[in-house]
């Protein structure tokens, strides 16, 4: 059955079975690429700040999250639900993110083909699930991969609102729109991508109206977590000390993660796009034009604006509910030739240029430029005896340090005594115990003969020399060393 379809302003024939069909396909493949290899790469610091989170009962989470990070609360909460169900090891805590890459790729044809072609669309959701944010995000246990599947429906649910102006489609969209903010801050952001739509459309201002009231509610909903995210805002006061807005982090890092080549390639694309801007703004893709060029730009425009005037606020991993944007300007820029075998060209440069990146994104220490935390946890568990010490340097740059590996994997540690351990991180009002420094654990050796301890960098530095220093004067010297892809394990017996 063919049906005529009229969302804000374009009129697309489609046969809905068809667009079902080639959705469910595009999403299973968006799935398959990010959840292969998922469970290879080590946890870093930020996942393992979500199962810490995740480990707690549910009473202790909600008064953790009173002093630190309610701004994940509800990806927290989900998450506590999906590992109940199957398990926190890398592959089952990131297939969440994977099953969102998933939903996100099959709502992009859903809402381009409401806009233009079916072939536009398949063509957008087969290059967001090879783009490299997307396979990025698909294989991470945070909630940005939600965060752009949110924003690719709750597109769908604002376009039949308009088209239908039934105010069940308004509510929806409203309280779709608050969930995906308490899902990922940020995602509040879709709300000026919409209003900047709406306006660049002549035909759906008449809606603009009806849509005021339903964001406005929107964000009385999502008040809460906006008023406690200025409360927290300490918690990304590091951003302060890292170069995150540069040219690369801005035209680059948010769609084409680390890669250079990808980025080249789709900046070539969207040049050719833009200077045949005027063309495709009245042309079949115009509305889908408007829409994917207002998602691509608002957030950026905004996020930037704001970390200048207010403070530090932008990272390129928090545009990455933009990304779905990207893949339809390249859809529609790698359709300007009417020849199916120049696109299908265009789609494998692309795809060939974003393998290194994806085989190296699934690499055994992928995460936070070289995590090995799983190795450090791998080799204690194998060597270690039963009623062994374990010091894990917890002093340094927070995202390397080897404690983390504790957090991490402690089951790995299970039959081991934690020397340096003083209070749980739920006292701390951080994701890091309080822990005792080396002039504060002698009283702890007593029963000890063997303890393995492990530091950040390698054999010879000034930390490792320090320690050693440290043991030798309670009566330990070291019998064995073991060098990780940045950390050293040592081995002091009494």
């Amino acid at each position: 059955m063919v049906s005529r379809v009229h969302l804000a302003g374009e009129v697309s024939i489609h046969s809905p079975g068809r667009r079902n069909q080639a959705a469910a396909v595009v999403g299973l493949v968006a799935l398959v690429i990010s959840i292969a290899g998922s469970g290879v790469p080590a946890f870093w610091s930020d996942e393992v700040a979500t199962l810490r989170a995740v480990r707690l009962s549910w009473q202790e989470l909600f008064a953790f999250v009173e002093h630190k990070d309610a701004v994940h609360a509800a990806y927290y909460s989900l998450l506590k639900l999906w590992v109940g169900m199957f398990g926190e090891s890398e592959l089952a805590t990131r297939s969440l993110s994977a099953l969102a890459v998933g939903a996100a790729a099959a709502g992009l044809v859903v809402l381009v083909t409401s806009m233009t072609s079916l072939r536009v669309a398949v063509i957008a959701g087969v290059i967001f699930a090879v783009l490299p944010r997307t396979t990025s995000m698909g294989i991470e246990a945070r909630s940005f991969a939600l965060s752009a599947a949110v924003a690719v429906w709750v597109t769908i649910v604002l376009l039949v609102a308009a088209r239908t102006r039934d105010w069940r489609w308004w509510a929806f969209y409203t309280v779709t729109v608050a969930a995906g903010t308490y899902i990922f801050l940020y995602t509040v952001l879709i709300l000026a991508v919409h209003f900047v739509f709406l306006l660049l459309d002549y035909r759906a201002r008449r809606v603009l109206a009806a849509w005021l009231f339903a964001a406005s509610s929107a964000v009385v909903a999502a008040l809460p977590i906006l008023v406690v995210s200025v409360q927290q805002k300490e918690q990304i006061a590091w951003l302060s000390d890292l170069p995150v807005v540069t040219i690369w982090t801005i035209f680059a890092k948010p769609a084409f993660d680390g890669s250079w080549l990808v980025a080249a390639l789709a900046w070539c694309a969207l040049l050719v796009l833009a200077f045949r801007c005027r063309r495709i703004w009245s042309g079949p893709h115009g509305s889908a034009f408007r829409l994917a060029a207002s998602w691509f730009s608002v957030p950026l425009v905004v996020l930037l604006t704001a970390d200048a005037l207010v403070g530090p606020l932008y990272n390129a991993r928090y545009l990455s509910f933009t990304a779905p944007a990207v893949a339809v300007l390249l859809a529609i820029a790698f359709t300007l030739s009417a020849r199916a075998i120049v696109v299908w060209a265009l789609i494998g440069v692309l795809v060939l240029a974003s393998a290194p990146t994806y085989i190296s994104q699934r690499g055994p220490f992928a995460k936070d430029g070289g995590s090995d935390l799983s190795q450090i946890a791998d080799y204690i568990h194998s060597n270690a005896a039963q009623g062994d010490g374990i010091y894990l340097q917890d002093t340094g740059k927070s995202t390397l340090r080897p404690r983390l590996a504790l957090y991490a994997y402690p089951t790995a540690f299970i039959s081991t005594e934690d020397i340096a351990f003083e209070a749980p991180f739920t006292t701390t009002g951080t994701f890091s115990d309080e822990t005792r420094s080396l002039d504060e654990i002698e009283s702890n050796l007593v029963r000890l003969e063997r303890i393995w301890v492990v530091t950040a960098g390698s054999t010879g530095t000034d930390a490792v020399r320090k320690i050693n220093a440290a043991f030798h004067s309670m009566g330990f010297f070291d019998t064995s060393s073991h060098q990780t892809n940045r950390s050293v394990i040592t081995l002091y017996e009494r």
